[in-house]
């Protein structure tokens, strides 16, 4: 046996020792019974499979140190998946969440060495009772301990925080300096989200035990940015910056790199600094704008950073998973991390909505949908592809020699691509012809800001969406009715003897014209007989405080 022989049992030998297997890792075939589809970019070939499937609204997915994937679903378990065998445990199920549309478990973190410091970082609502009677949405964070295949000794680091039935947020994740990373939505206090002793509408950063940092950017406050709306997405990415997604109302859908005492805007500032208004507003206030925005909206959720080999046309971007835009979109970053240098969009309504997704240490993928969640269910008119069979998560991962062959063979594989161009998911549902008949422009407009609410005909969703139809808050007092599209809505009201609680987004970026045909086509159909809004109208009305 000659030298260079030895040298390769020795190192064969030390790599089965090791639990590692170079050879087989590469020549492993995937398991066509799970194949869902392929990816073929530019020099990669990503095979597309299942490894999980028949569950109710994951909501947090995220690559644990023990090799296995973390998930949780928005209902309060917590769940332990192997994504080589598929097996799942169910590690916890919280017996205090409060679990309807918008509310429920949140946020899940791990620590980066669960062997040493088996931690799991978990943000969930809970129903409360301020005064014995009535009961208010909050939400606490808690800090469990991972022994046995359970989650044991829960630990509440922050409790009673401020909570609605929307816009709680929220993402947790712990940076490299092992802090504690936590966004929270504006639920609905706009007036708060520019303090920084409010806890709403901020990205807040904390130690591993709940203690403030010394370096803060205030003094015993956890505050890190602010002026955020509804943040979906959060990750501290290996270059040492934080990037963040974040829902804007109808229009402004943003990725952000979040500074330290940074103000991002909300509620003057949506999107860009386009607009008088916000021109107006940042004279006096600095205000970062965000790295890109979209209108309209395409629902921003999960995002995660890509550094890994696996697949090169990936390196340093940005991945990013949409709700309604029901897609994932690479977003390449220049070298320095500062700057989005292109944009690349994959699966268009193929897979249905995705809420997040993780990225392995070995460079494989993992996205989960969200097509189990109240907006299908209550808006089937916004969602005309969604797969018949629920949620699932799905594993991107580069194929080796043996995949490729087993590609070559198979008769129903399915070669996806890059999508051309993004579909516009807010008009192109219903077909209309504008013309300059006042009615018929704000038809379209209606069709384009409304319909997905109000739906076509008028008649909201139950117990979520108003109706529009007959009844004196569309037909009454005008200047409430313009008011409302000025400055959104996020208080309950009650319409035809039914109370509604469910967040309405701010209109102002849209002009007086715009306005005005909006509301007189409303005040003019879906059974309503009353007079037209003008642009005059609403101009005064924009002038009042």
């Amino acid at each position: 046996m000659n030298y260079f022989t030895q040298f390769f049992f020795v190192c064969l030998s030390f790599l089965i020792a090791t639990g590692c297997n170079p050879v087989e890792e590469q020549d492993a075939p995937f398991a066509e019974n799970l194949y869902l589809g392929h990816l073929q970019l530019d020099s990669s070939v990503l095979v597309i499979t299942k490894v999980a499937a028949e569950l109710e609204v994951p909501w947090e997915v995220t690559y644990g140190s023990d090799g296995w994937v973390w998930f949780t679903e928005h209902k309060g378990t917590v769940n332990h998946l192997n994504p080589e065998t598929g097996q799942k445990k169910v590690l916890l199920q919280l017996p205090d969440v409060h679990y309807k549309k918008s509310t429920g478990l949140l946020g899940m973190a791990l620590h980066p060495d669960l062997a040493q410091h088996p931690y799991v970082y978990l943000h969930y609502n809970i129903l409360t009772s301020d005064d014995g009677y009535s009961e208010k949405v909050k939400s606490r964070l808690v800090r469990y301990t991972y022994q046995n295949d359970t989650l044991t000794a829960p630990k509440v680091l922050l409790d009673s925080i401020p909570g609605k039935t929307f816009h709680n947020g929220s993402r947790l994740t712990i940076t490299q300096d092992h802090k504690l990373l936590f966004s929270m939505g504006d639920i609905g206090d706009l007036k708060y989200c520019q303090d920084p002793t409010k806890f709403n509408g901020k990205i807040h950063r904390f130690n591993l035990d709940g203690s403030i940092p010394e370096d803060n950017p205030f003094p015993n406050l956890s505050v890190w940015s602010w002026g955020h709306r509804n943040p979906q997405g959060l990750v501290a990415a290996p270059n040492g910056y934080i990037y963040s997604s974040e829902h804007g109302p109808h229009n402004d859908d943003e990725i952000n790199l979040i500074r330290k005492r940074g103000n991002y805007g909300w509620p003057d500032v949506a999107g860009y600094i386009d607009r008088p208004n916000e021109e107006k507003y940042s004279e006096d206030s600095t205000v970062i704008e965000p790295l890109i925005a979209w209108t309209p909206t395409i629902a921003v959720a999960g995002l995660d950073y890509y550094h890994q080999q696996s697949i090169p046309e990936w390196q340093n971007s940005l991945l990013l998973v949409n709700l309604k835009g029901q897609a994932l979109r690479v977003l390449n970053l220049d070298d320095r991390g500062e700057t989005i240098t292109g944009e690349h969009i994959f699966f268009q309504k193929y897979f249905g909505r995705m809420r997040d997704l993780c990225v392995a240490p070995n460079g494989d993928v993992y996205l989960a949908t969200s097509n189990r969640d109240w907006h299908p269910r209550l808006q089937p008119w916004m969602y005309d592809s969604l797969p018949a069979i629920g949620d699932r998560i799905i594993r991107l991962q580069r194929a080796n020699k043996t995949m490729l062959a087993q590609l070559e063979k198979m008769t129903d594989a399915v070669a996806l691509k890059e999508d051309p161009e993004a579909l516009v998911m807010d008009s192109e549902v219903w077909d209309y012809e504008p013309t300059g008949d006042v009615l018929t422009d704000g038809k379209g407009l209606y069709t384009r800001h409304c319909v997905s609410c109000h739906r076509a005909d008028g008649t909201g969703a139950p117990g979520l969406i108003p109706p529009l139809g007959k009844t004196e808050w569309v037909t009454g007092n005008r200047s409430r009715l313009i008011q409302i599209l000025l400055k959104g809505l996020s208080k309950p009201i009650e319409v035809n003897g039914v109370t509604y609680e469910q967040e309405m987004p701010p209109f102002a970026s849209l002009s007086d014209q715009e306005i005005a045909s909006i509301l007189t086509y409303i005040r003019n159909s879906f059974g309503n007989e009353a007079d037209a809004v003008i642009a005059g109208h609403v101009f005064e009305e924009r002038r009042l405080k």
